[in-house]
């Protein structure tokens, strides 16, 4: 009787414990990140929602998604988010919503607004055209392009194994070159010296020949339509479900994968900085088992 006792009164304990900790959960202020709907459609609602309660329990407080249709205007956009809380932490804004950032920070600066730039070349800020010379106003964060492609070379090496062959890589001209650079670091450190093509669109490519590995890197995205049977690599938020079966590796760069080292850079105080992006291992029958196991060290 004694024992049955003591176990209700502990359950009743870890119960009421669960509701303060749920309590402070939702009364913390929440993290936004705006998005419209094909993005979120074509990057999977399933998947939205797993990154979403991931980054939620990581952060300790409720990561929210405001999508808005494609075609919202300004003054939608930012009636949604002023629904989604009045006070949230901070809201992330990928680059095309940065005119509406910029509103939205007018009206409310006491919010921090991040901007999420992507894989904008380093030369070219599309950011300055939307927000003028008010920079200074927003959190800035960027796609650590060098760590990415870094981290792909040492994958390509990998999946080249001992064939010694060739790698493509198909990549947007405005990165290019951090890219050729980050690449030959990676084969220089993998201690293979393998030789490297690079193609700024498709119709450059004129063969398949002695090809081990593919990059697509916001090009080339005609390849998979036309020859098979060669792993690729590729960089896109899209769910890998839509993805041809050659592809390997994905380098998610999302939102909602930005979204905790975001939020930790604004408590930091970090006004610019670059995210890595995210590595998911998808195409297990294109690489062996070794290279599988080297593949999920990267």
């Amino acid at each position: 009787m004694k024992r049955s006792r003591k176990t209700l009164i502990f359950a009743a304990f870890l119960a009421f414990s669960a509701l303060v900790v749920f309590i402070v959960f939702l009364a913390r202020p929440p993290v936004l990140v705006v998005s419209d709907l094909a993005f979120s459609t074509l990057y999977g609602v399933k998947r939205l929602k797993m990154e979403t309660a991931l980054s939620s329990f990581v952060l300790f407080r409720r990561v929210k998604p405001v999508v808005v249709a494609d075609d919202a205007g300004d003054d939608i956009v930012q009636a949604a988010v002023e629904g989604a809380s009045k006070k949230p932490l901070c809201v992330l804004f990928p680059l095309r919503f940065a005119r509406i950032a910029h509103s939205y920070r007018e009206k409310n600066p006491n919010i921090p607004v991040v901007l999420l730039e992507g894989r904008y070349p380093e030369t070219v800020n599309p950011a300055l055209f939307a927000i003028g010379n008010n920079t200074e106003d927003f959190y800035i964060y960027k796609t650590d392009i060098s760590a990415d492609f870094y981290r792909a070379g040492l994958a390509a090496a990998i999946l080249d194994g001992e064939k010694n062959e060739r790698i493509v890589i198909f990549v947007e001209s405005g990165i290019q070159t951090p890219a050729r650079e980050a690449i030959s670091n990676a084969l220089k450190d993998a201690e293979k010296p393998l030789q490297t093509s690079y193609f700024t669109a498709f119709t450059q490519f004129s063969g398949n020949q002695n090809v081990s590995c593919v990059i697509l890197a916001g090009s080339g995205s005609e390849y998979p339509d036309k020859y098979s049977e060669v792993p690729i690599i590729t960089f896109t938020w899209i769910n890998p479900e839509l993805l041809p079966d050659d592809i390997v590796l994905v380098f998610n760069d999302s939102p909602w994968v930005q979204a905790v080292p975001s939020v930790r850079m604004v408590q930091a105080g970090m006004k610019n900085g670059q995210i890595p992006s995210k590595i998911l291992f998808v195409g297990g029958k294109m690489a062996d088992k070794a290279a599988v196991r080297k593949l999920r060290k990267i």
